[in-house]
């Protein structure tokens, strides 16, 4: 078993819980799991209304070099998703309540300043059937200089991060924890694996704890996958959710038992692939509000935004409905829409010379805006994505004679590719 690290304070006395090491596997590291369950055993207590640190792997648990070459990605066990930190016990926390957390800071390691956004066949929400248009394997590697950042692998852009926690969840309870898995195992069977939920399996659980091989065996065998965002929170991915926000999410057990991880540097609305992932260290304070999920008539997580996100003005918008390639019309379709708004982005930065997967990457690592425009339209749902136009080095407006030879970018270099040949594409977690 891994060796517990001892907690530690900084000068300004904010006291750190859990620490970690970027640079080793996240399954050799003390105070790390990978699944939910009420039974993990908490490894810190929060200090309710102070400040308080916790140190987060990346969500693949160090899987992921920083190199030009994507190999890595091919062989990454998602089954080990997400590496999280914790969990804490919030002292007088107890079910029906809700945790009011305020988002203090959230920082790369000093020493490990940089992230990575992946694109790999299976993974994201915008794989185009199309011939030519196949998603490729690549990785992209993002610096960090203060709250900027920029690629080798995507050119010509940077821009200010949000920096945020993807994942902030309290544990279920065992009743609720066996709804989640009925629910998404009857999805599974009715969508003949379609869906592709992760549904609880032994392999990749991992409890960075020393426990009773029954209670081990127990939570590997029961406890439900972080990938989803559920009731509980999890993995959320609210991209907003940055320096100066708040979260509140539900207690459903007697000390809440509250985990965070899965840090990212910047993120869009939609994350259709990856964030830039980083590991990172997250500043919280903690509140209890008393019968809150009665009382915010809560039925899942809601969130405040910070006063102090970067915000940019000036945005390219692209606009899609519900209605498919070949004409067909849906029935409000949303994930249709974002998609055929994201594929009409997509094709018009590669109009400049980007490739699809820096197209991709850009659309799921840049502060791009989503948003639902309409709903009750009927048949239609309209939803827009908004590129912000000052994060390019060069001018991506319209123009009435369209883009010219010299302004179209075809010697941009591309993200890092695999040397290994790849057939098939990502199905829970492994490529096929």
């Amino acid at each position: 078993m891994p060796v517990a690290t001892k907690y530690k304070k900084t000068s300004n006395e904010i006291p750190t819980l859990v620490s970690v090491d970027p640079s080793q596997p996240g399954e050799t590291q003390a105070n790390i799991h990978t699944r939910w369950h009420p039974e993990i055993p908490c490894v810190a207590t929060i200090p309710v209304g102070q400040a308080f640190r916790v140190e987060c792997l990346d969500y693949s648990g160090s899987q992921v070099h920083n190199d030009d070459n994507a190999d890595d990605i091919i062989h990454l066990d998602h089954d080990s998703d997400h590496h999280l930190s914790g969990p804490f016990a919030v002292p007088g926390a107890q079910p029906g309540d809700v945790l009011e957390i305020e988002v203090l800071d959230v920082q790369p390691f000093q020493d490990h300043n940089w992230g990575y956004c992946i694109t790999a066949p299976g993974l994201g929400s915008l794989d185009d059937e199309r011939k030519g248009k196949e998603t490729k394997v690549t990785k992209s590697i993002w610096d960090f200089f203060g709250n900027e950042t920029s690629s080798r692998h995507v050119p010509h852009v940077s821009f200010q991060g949000r920096p945020h926690a993807g994942v902030l969840g309290t544990a279920p309870s065992h009743e609720i924890l066996q709804q989640w898995t009925k629910r998404e195992s009857e999805l599974e069977v009715a969508t003949s694996g379609r869906a592709g939920c992760s549904l609880p399996k032994p392999r990749g659980a991992y409890v960075g704890q020393d426990l009773p091989d029954a209670l081990r065996e127990r939570i590997y065998r029961e406890g439900a996958r972080t990938s989803p965002g559920r009731e509980h929170g999890g993995n959320i991915d609210i991209g907003l959710a940055t320096r100066g926000s708040k979260v509140y999410l539900p207690v459903y057990i007697p000390g809440a038992s509250l985990s965070v991880g899965d840090t990212h540097f910047c993120q869009s609305d939609g994350e259709p692939t990856t964030a830039i992932e980083m590991a990172g260290i997250v500043t919280l304070r903690v509140n209890i509000i008393p019968q809150g999920v009665h009382q915010l008539r809560m039925a899942s997580p809601m969130y405040r935004t910070s006063p102090s996100e970067p915000i940019y003005r000036d945005k390219l918008c692209f606009t899609g409905l519900s209605v498919d390639r070949d004409g067909n019309q849906t029935n409000q379709d949303g994930l249709l829409a974002y998609r055929n708004a994201a594929f009409q982005a997509m094709e018009y930065l590669e109009s400049f010379g980007y490739s699809r997967e820096q197209a991709y990457i850009l659309l799921s690592a840049a502060p791009i805006e989503s948003r639902v425009v309409a709903t009750a339209n009927r048949p239609n749902f309209v939803v827009s994505l908004g590129i912000p136009t000052e994060i390019f080095d060069f001018d991506i407006s319209p123009r009435i004679n369209g883009i010219t030879d010299e302004e179209k970018r075809k010697t941009i270099s591309g993200p890092a590719l695999p040397s290994i040949k790849l057939n098939g594409e990502i199905t829970n977690g492994h490529l096929h």
